[in-house]
C-alpha cells in the first residue's frame, strides 16, 4: 500500500471520492483547504435541500 498518497478511494471513487493512507502532517496542511472547501459545499447543498 502506498502511504501518504492521493488514491481514488476503493469504493466511491466514481463519486470523486480521494483516500490519503497515513498522511503526514505536510499533506494534511496542503489538503486542509481542499477539505473546508468540500464541507462547504457540502453544507450549502444539504441547507438547499431542507
Amino acid at each position: 500500500m502506498l502511504l501518504d498518497t492521493i488514491l481514488p478511494y476503493p469504493v466511491y471513487a466514481w463519486m470523486g471520492w480521494i483516500s490519503i493512507p497515513n498522511p503526514s502532517e505536510d499533506t494534511f496542511v496542503q489538503l486542509k483547504p481542499l477539505i473546508d472547501e468540500s464541507y462547504e459545499f457540502a453544507k450549502e447543498k444539504f441547507l438547499k435541500r431542507k
